[in-house]
Parts: structure tokens; C-alpha cells; sequence
């Protein structure tokens, strides 16, 4: 649903994490170390990725990015059709990680610290 909506109202490069939320509340450690640290190469320097070859047609082998937007994004997926979701800014989940005092981020948080959308 993401890249949908991406394509027609969010036309530039970034690269993004997404989570999907099935409860109120998306723990802070659900992106794990290694998608944060990419996400700010992406964002802060150059991240250079090789597609794996795995037996079906890739759109091509690899992409280097240079400061590129970086993003986690979160499903808010509550109920039947809930199309919510939220598009936080790498360095703000990082701050809001390290400064907040839960262990977790709440949708309305979210839009505080990032773009709400619905649709």
C-alpha cells in the first residue's frame, strides 16, 4: 500500500523501513540496529547495495544512494481497513528513541514527531 501511494504523492528518491503495528503502541526496537545504521548512510553519506541474484528478473544489480531522504515508515493496522500510516524522519526516530521514556511509540506520538496519512 506504501509504494502506491508513494509513487503518486511522494515522487522523490528515499529509501524507508516499514513496520507494521497491529496494537496501539510499536516498540522502538522493531527496527533493529542494522536497518537504523543503513538508513542514516543513506541519509548522512553514501549507501551503495547489491541486489541478490535470487533466480528471478531484478530490475537491475545494485544502487548507490548519496543523501538520500530516509524514513521508518509505520502501518497502523488496527482494525479492518485501517490505512494509516505514519512517515518518520531516520534522525527523529532516533532522537525520540534515545530521549523518550517508553519503549514504544504511540500513533499520536508519530504524527507529533512525523507525516500522518490516511487513505
Amino acid at each position: 500500500m506504501f509504494l502506491k501511494y508513494s509513487k503518486h504523492f511522494l515522487k522523490k528518491t528515499f529509501v524507508f523501513e516499514a513496520k507494521i503495528c497491529k496494537n496501539n503502541r510499536l516498540a522502538f526496537d522493531l527496527v533493529v540496529p542494522h536497518q537504523v545504521t543503513n538508513l542514516l548512510l543513506a541519509k548522512h553519506n553514501i549507501l551503495s547495495h547489491k541486489i541478490i541474484d535470487a533466480g528471478y528478473q531484478n530490475p537491475f544489480d545494485g544502487v548507490q544512494l548519496l543523501q538520500v531522504s530516509a524514513y521508518v515508515v509505520v502501518y497502523w493496522y488496527q482494525y479492518r481497513d485501517d490505512k494509516r500510516f505514519t512517515l518518520i524522519d531516520i534522525d527523529e526516530w532516533v532522537k525520540e528513541k534515545e530521549t523518550s521514556t517508553k519503549k514504544s511509540l504511540t500513533y499520536e506520538r508519530s504524527c507529533e514527531i512525523g507525516q500522518c496519512f490516511e487513505f
